[in-house]
């Protein structure tokens, strides 16, 4: 009992002691009292010093964070820009070395530029219908046919009108010139096979044409046409429904020094 009697004494000694700073905390000296703490701690020249370093620390970091990233960026561009141009450089040069035997195989092919396309020569086509004969029964007939330009004084012929040939098969012809003026005459002769589509199969082997000839008042001459009518004409189905071809020379006048 006398223990419990202490206790309650204590409990109610620090209630009331709690009672009192309260009412000595609500009075207008304690508030002046914490203004006057308030304001000293808010006029302390240090804390804006310490604020400004702050945020120029978190300034700094920030730009450094950035300025790093796009440094990192730019290095990225450029790795990319370099592996792009490295590529381009390597292409260029494969490419260099590959231009060579491509175009090399492009003329074989198309006979562009001039280059001889690798094919079986008439000669040796002709060495070949000697050895196996002919091989079709189709039969061309190729005219001949003759002019002289104006001025020139010659009488220009062919001995035959026509001959007959089947493909695979070499033929001879003739012309015939003569000059009827009183003066040595140089001409020289062009020509042209119709239809102009069936020239690509009609080979002459020997000809007179683009080569001058002089002749004297009142000479003749007999000139040798030797051709050759490729195989190839039988089964190339643009030559379907030919069946005649005409070769016509024409003799001009060379101008005399």
């Amino acid at each position: 009992m006398i223990r419990s009697s202490r206790n309650v004494h204590l409990l109610s000694s620090s209630l009331k002691s709690l009672a009192a700073f309260t009412r000595s905390q609500s009075t207008p000296a304690a508030a002046t009292s914490h203004r006057s703490i308030f304001n000293a701690t808010a006029a302390d020249p240090l804390r804006p010093t310490i604020a400004s370093f702050a945020r120029r620390c978190y300034t700094s970091g920030t730009a450094s964070s950035a300025a790093g990233a796009a440094a990192a960026s730019r290095d990225r561009r450029s790795r990319r820009i370099l592996a792009y141009l490295t590529a381009v450089v390597f292409a260029m040069v494969g490419c260099t070395y590959a231009a060579v035997p491509l175009y090399r195989r492009f003329c074989q092919a198309t006979g562009y530029g001039g280059t001889v396309q690798r094919r079986e020569s008439v000669e040796e086509k002709i060495a070949r219908h000697a050895r196996d004969g002919t091989t079709t029964s189709r039969e061309l007939v190729v005219q001949f046919n003759a002019d002289v330009a104006d001025g020139m004084p010659w009488k220009f012929t062919p001995t035959q009108r026509e001959v007959r040939v089947k493909p695979g098969e070499s033929a001879l012809a003739f012309y015939t010139a003569e000059n009827r003026s009183s003066a040595p005459i140089t001409g020289v002769s062009t020509y042209n096979v119709t239809p102009m589509k069936a020239a690509i199969y009609f080979n002459k082997i020997q000809c007179f044409c683009f080569e001058e000839q002089r002749l004297l008042p009142g000479e003749q001459i007999d000139m040798p046409v030797f051709f050759y009518i490729d195989p190839e004409f039988e089964t190339d189905p643009k030559m379907d429904g030919i069946n005649n071809i005409m070769l016509s020379y024409t003799f001009f006048k060379v101008g005399e020094e």
